[in-house]
């Protein structure tokens, strides 16, 4: 993770805004103001752009611009502490979030590249050439060598042992006997052997295994869905809400204006849904990628 951190842009924003936070709890008078203002510009950088973005692109608002406007809020008031952290809590948040999702693009670059990208042929006339899997036509003879993964989906012509801890998990190799099914991205384990062909590269267990993981990942969960079509009503809710509460409490309740706009702000914190919005896809995509890791 720290890799992840430093390399990436927002990685290195949040530690910058991480620092610029410190330095503002540490110090004090103007420089602890400046020190502030400097954190919330890192932390809320991508939030913003967020909020900004997705709001014109869709017309309506989300759960990016309710934490900015809480920020913002909080300077307006003079709690440049409290915008700090507001934002370092919600840019952590979108980091792991950012790095689950990275595991999970990286768990399926590792499950491609356990299977061979080539294979040797052997031709009717006896001579072996060297193709790739994807030429591979059913019914091709494919030579599988002592210790070499097995390059495609194919029936044994003898008795070996096949390494499938990738598809399987299991450690313990499995006796392969002549006719028995061997899957491409496993190991052979036993002796040389000749696999007759008889799916495509596209068809192998190994490749639907691939392309389900790519579509899980790509497909949002029922619960991912449903936060997707609260989120935007649910926001504007609180966006109408937040303003009629502050008015409430500074012509009826006798508050002055400051009390009733930081009370404003701590309701507009607090009902914003940025937990649960953030909870479903690193869940989902962190259960894939170990899913993908284990076979």
């Amino acid at each position: 993770m720290l890799n992840y951190l430093f390399k990436t842009r927002a990685g290195q924003f949040l530690m910058t805004g991480i620092f610029f936070t410190v330095m503002g709890f540490v110090t004090t008078d103007f420089v602890s103001q400046i020190a502030f203002y400097i954190a919330i510009f890192f932390l809320g950088y991508f939030a913003a752009q967020d909020a900004i973005v997705e709001t014109v692109k869709s017309k309506s608002p989300n759960v990016d611009l309710l934490m900015i406007l809480a920020a913002l809020g909080a300077v307006v008031i003079n709690y440049e502490s409290e915008g700090a952290m507001l934002l370092l809590i919600f840019a952590g948040a979108e980091f792991l979030e950012a790095f689950a999702s990275d595991k999970s693009t990286n768990a399926i670059k590792e499950l491609m590249a356990q299977v061979p990208t080539v294979a040797q042929v052997l031709k009717p006339n006896g001579d072996v050439v060297e193709v790739g899997t994807s030429e591979l036509v059913i019914g091709d003879i494919v030579i599988v060598s002592k210790g070499a993964q097995v390059p495609i989906d194919g029936i044994s012509d003898r008795k070996t042992q096949i390494n499938e801890a990738s598809l399987t998990g299991e450690s313990l190799p499995a006796e392969k006997e002549s006719g028995d099914a061997v899957f491409a991205g496993t190991l052979n384990e036993g002796d040389v052997f000749h696999l007759t062909v008889n799916k495509t590269s596209d068809q192998t267990v190994f490749s639907n295994i691939i392309r389900m993981v790519e579509e899980a990942q790509n497909r949002p969960s029922h619960i991912a869905k449903f936060i997707d079509r609260f989120e935007k009503k649910y926001v504007t809710g609180v966006l109408i809400t937040v303003p009629i509460f502050i008015a409430i409490l500074y012509y009826m309740s006798g508050f002055t204006f400051e009390e009733a706009f930081y009370r404003g702000m701590v309701l507009l914190t607090v009902a914003s849904p940025c937990a649960l919005v953030a909870s479903a896809t690193p869940a989902t995509l962190s259960a894939i990628s170990n899913g993908a890791k284990n076979g």
